[in-house]
């Protein structure tokens, strides 16, 4: 699969059901399945957020889901099909969200991971997230959680 070249776009209904199976095979294995179809078209159909995909030779490659507040956005879910990685998609992916969210005006990014997913928690990092907490077993009592931001502008101050 070239996943290198694949173009990024953002998800139709039709991709659901695939970006759900990777979902469950990459970001959930180990864990109860909470991210079906249902919810991943849900996230499609919003307003509040952008699913984005990038598929090669008609495989989904990866796919990535930001969703949107007044001025804070939250990467809900990002992943890359085992025989996709180490292409640099993650990268593509997070770069076009850090785009959006800039573009869009947010302040700042956050994302909360398991933290037994160092490459995922490399990745922030080399985009200049800093991990701000940490909750044990946050995901059904089995994986603990790490939660980063990422400041897109500076602070406010008020004088």
């Amino acid at each position: 699969m070239d996943a290198d070249a694949a173009p990024i776009r953002l998800a139709s209904a039709a991709d659901a059901g695939a970006i759900a199976v990777l979902s469950r095979d990459t970001i959930e294995a180990g864990l109860p399945w909470r991210w079906q179809e249902p919810e991943i078209a849900r996230f499609i159909r919003s307003d509040r957020h952008n699913v984005i995909v990038s598929d090669a030779a008609g495989i989904l490659a990866g796919f990535a889901v930001m969703g949107y507040g007044a001025d804070t956005a939250y990467l809900a879910l990002l992943a890359v099909a085992p025989m996709a990685r180490r292409g640099g998609l993650a990268r593509r992916l997070l770069r076009w969200l850090l785009k959006t969210g800039e573009v869009a005006g947010m302040a700042s990014i956050t994302v909360d991971l398991r933290e037994d997913n160092l490459a995922a928690q490399r990745l922030y990092e080399t985009a200049g997230f800093v991990q701000f907490a940490r909750k044990t077993g946050a995901y059904y009592g089995r994986v603990n959680q790490v939660s980063m931001r990422l400041a897109m502008r500076p602070a406010q101050t008020t004088s």
